[in-house]
């Protein structure tokens, strides 16, 4: 019983240092974002900017693969790639989201908006996060928008 006593503290402490060992090999979690435009547009941009802020805060935990000029994914397809989990963020036009919920076609309407703050007053309204809700129960997922115009 004494021997026990003084080999279960080893025992732990072995067990930990191979918890933490394999902890802090842990793979990093791995986004694959899809977009159908160059590199060198505004949308092209904010991906490549989302993954130098992510990998720069989060080193060695997450890794963003940017898949631009449609090479993962067309916009037509890559809902439904989401939904699979074969992409987990993506860039689509508003008008891809038809299928899921209409309330997202008025941002497809020129000139119905004065200017971006009036864009952004919209959104920030009671009405304008209406439009957002009907992803979230029918797909589990978060709308994020991103001005790149």
């Amino acid at each position: 019983m004494k021997r026990m006593m003084r080999v279960a503290p080893i025992l732990i402490v072995a067990l930990a240092v191979v918890f933490l060992a394999g902890t802090a090999m842990a793979k990093p979690i791995v986004i694959k974002f899809s977009h159908v435009v160059a590199e060198n547009t505004p949308k092209g941009k904010m991906a490549n900017k989302f993954k130098e802020l992510v990998e720069a805060r989060l080193p060695g935990q997450v890794e963003v693969e940017v898949f631009p000029n449609s090479q993962l994914f067309t916009d037509g397809k890559v809902l439904s790639a989401m939904l699979l989990g074969d992409v987990q963020l993506a860039a689509p036009a508003l008008s891809k989201f038809k299928k899921y919920t209409k309330t997202l076609q008025l941002f497809d309407l020129p000139f119905l908006f004065k200017n971006m703050e009036a864009v952004e007053r919209f959104q920030n309204s009671p009405r304008g996060k209406k439009c957002s809700p009907p992803l979230r129960t029918r797909a589990s997922w978060d709308l994020v928008t991103c001005i790149t115009a």
